[in-house]
């Protein structure tokens, strides 16, 4: 059986402002990982997800919810 090779990402998201921008965040990063985290105060978001996750497209998506988004 092969291992999915799966990594923890990290994402520093400025200008969540409130717990709705927070599960914005949380909601969209479910559909494309798991054990998603994402720390207002922090301003970041963690998850885990699978080698074939385009973090170009994750960045994007979120940028479009009106945040500044880049990898970490």
């Amino acid at each position: 059986m092969e291992k999915d090779n799966k990594m923890i990402k990290h994402l520093s998201v400025e200008g969540m402002s409130c717990k709705h921008c927070v599960n914005r965040v949380k909601k969209y990063l479910e559909t494309v990982g798991t054990n998603v985290s994402v720390d207002l105060e922090g301003k970041k978001a963690d998850f885990n997800a699978g080698s074939d996750v385009d973090m170009a497209t994750v960045i994007k998506e979120i940028s479009e919810f009106g945040f500044t988004v880049k990898e970490i």
